[in-house]
């Protein structure tokens, strides 16, 4: 988890994806399982359950997709991509670093928030994706990281920043603080005022730490 990417258009890895990325059936399956997860829960819904709604065998599914596992993941990459995104667009804002580092955490906690706590009951397979340490989540870190990098280069390069600790070191520990406050087993017994403050005084301290 420590390379920074040269694009900002990275999908999410996905694992046991099968056939054509843009075929019209496969995106059935997609939009049919993600109804199916949302009201009744990922853990219980089956292949079968896809197939019996759309009126087409588990077999042509499987043309498709290796597993059930592998419908999840293709979900959740496209929620977890739309998170991306938007904390992408804070990383490319014309504003001092310092300001971008502030909103990027400020943003990661409220949209991880939103996914776990708010939408928790329609978003089963983001659980279990995090839960099961899915390939998904753990590109998600990824971008996380190499997001956070580049905020900390460009304070760098703009004097706002020190320069003495190795780069690593720096983004390796402002990770840890972001992962933290963006987990989902953080947000089980700590309310949103108590997430916000907590997140605001690490970023008052991080920001404190990383002044030249």
């Amino acid at each position: 988890m420590h390379s920074e990417s040269d694009s900002d258009a990275i999908l999410l890895p996905t694992s046991g994806q099968r056939g054509p990325a843009d075929h019209e059936r496969r995106a059935q399956i997609i939009d049919v399982a993600d109804d199916l997860f949302r009201n009744f829960g990922y853990r219980k819904s089956s292949v079968a359950d896809i197939s019996k709604a759309m009126g087409i065998s588990t077999a042509y599914i499987y043309r498709f997709f290796k597993s059930k596992q592998a419908i999840g993941e293709a979900i959740c990459a496209t929620t977890l991509e739309h998170i991306d995104e938007q904390l992408r667009a804070i990383v490319s804002l014309e504003m001092s670093p310092t300001k971008r580092l502030r909103l990027f955490m400020q943003t990661a906690l409220k949209l991880s928030y939103e996914l776990f706590v708010v939408e928790r009951a329609v978003n089963d397979v983001v659980i279990a994706a995090v839960e099961g340490n899915w390939c998904t989540v753990t590109g998600h870190k990824e971008q996380m990281y190499s997001m956070l990098q580049r905020l900390i280069t460009a304070g760098r390069q703009a004097g706002e920043f020190e320069k003495k600790t190795p780069l690593d070191e720096v983004t390796d520990g402002l990770a840890e603080i972001v992962l933290l406050y963006t987990s989902a087993r953080s947000m089980d017994d700590r309310s949103w005022a108590a997430l916000e403050n907590g997140m605001n005084a690490a970023t008052n301290l991080i920001l404190r730490s990383l002044a030249p």
